[in-house]
């Protein structure tokens, strides 16, 4: 699997790569300081892992080397923290996902509000599908919505007031169902499990989370919630199709935080575009199933994470879950 070997050799070929230094690229924007990339998740997990796809080819755009602070703890709160502490020089930046946002929401103790988040590219896209179990009555996306209209499914999440229960519940609102009973569990993995044996109606997770039962026809995807089929399943119609006016992702994209310079973050930019526009991590994207259009500017990114950021808040407050 490609994914496979991707992941092999971002921790362990790939290590050297990492370390290479160049020639100054702009004596006024940065210095040869390494540049720190912060990110909440543990070594090899699926945060760390794109940022190490991203600094394959980035030493040679940005001409210094970058290294990994790995930062696990409080839901992002220990990164948002750890980057607050730094100097804001351009030489740290964040790996960010949904996950940092629901926590400045929940006014976790960081230091740092949503307005100091300096977006600079984004890293993957990685549309929602929504799935079933093989035994599941429901054989495509119209059924499923037909009965949801008519009772409430049960749906699993990685805990009440997660991103996914963000995204079921942003789902069942956009689509004019029954709210989702939500079913905790510990993991996409146990999510998946739960869904082949018949214990839930329902998933919302990413392709890839399901790929080897999607394969073995133990689950079947019935709906992308994107504007575009995705190229690892071509026959999953979308949600524009069925006329949703609906886009749920899963988002990684990079950011610094306000202050930084503005030559410095206009060179941050341009510098994690080039590395993520080329071969190597084109091909991780490939691997993953996210989106092809995953890589996108600070224009784009920040668009979306402000939308991201809105669509959680008004979420949040609606289900009595922040203050």
């Amino acid at each position: 699997m490609v994914l496979v070997s991707v992941r092999a050799l971002a921790l362990g070929t790939f290590t050297a790569a990492l370390l290479v230094t160049g020639a100054l690229a702009d004596d006024a924007a940065l210095s040869d300081k390494p540049i720190e990339v912060v990110t909440h998740s543990g070594v090899g997990g699926g945060t760390d892992i794109t940022a190490r796809m991203m600094m394959v080819q980035a030493p040679a755009e940005l001409k210094t080397e970058l290294v990994v602070q790995n930062k696990t703890g409080g839901s992002g709160a220990a990164a948002l923290s750890y980057a607050n502490s730094r100097p804001r020089d351009g030489h740290t930046i964040l790996l960010i996902t949904q996950t940092h946002l629901l926590t400045l929401l929940r006014n976790k103790n960081t230091g740092v509000t949503f307005e100091d988040l300096v977006p600079l590219a984004r890293a993957t896209d990685d549309p929602q599908v929504l799935m079933v179990g093989k035994g599941s009555p429901y054989k495509t996306a119209k059924d499923l919505l037909a009965a949801a209209k008519e009772k409430a499914l049960k749906f699993g999440a990685t805990g009440i007031g997660s991103g996914d229960h963000i995204t079921t519940y942003t789902f069942a609102k956009a689509a004019g169902i029954k709210q989702p009973k939500i079913v905790p569990f510990r993991s996409g993995g146990d999510i998946t499990t739960n869904l082949v044996s018949g214990n839930l109606d329902g998933s919302l997770q990413n392709y890839t989370e399901a790929e080897s039962q999607i394969k073995a026809g133990d689950v079947r995807p019935l709906l992308v919630l994107a504007e575009e089929r995705l190229p690892i399943a071509p026959d999953v119609p979308t949600a524009k199709e069925l006329g949703l006016n609906v886009n749920l992702s899963t988002i990684r994209g990079f950011v610094t935080l306000k202050g930084t310079p503005d030559d410095r973050v206009a060179l941050l930019s341009t510098g994690l575009l080039g590395a993520m526009k080329g071969k190597f991590y084109q091909d991780y994207l490939k691997g993953s199933g996210a989106a092809p259009n995953s890589v996108a500017g600070a224009d784009v990114w920040g668009k979306q994470l402000t939308e991201s950021y809105e669509q959680s808040r008004a979420a949040l407050q609606e289900l009595g879950l922040t203050q």
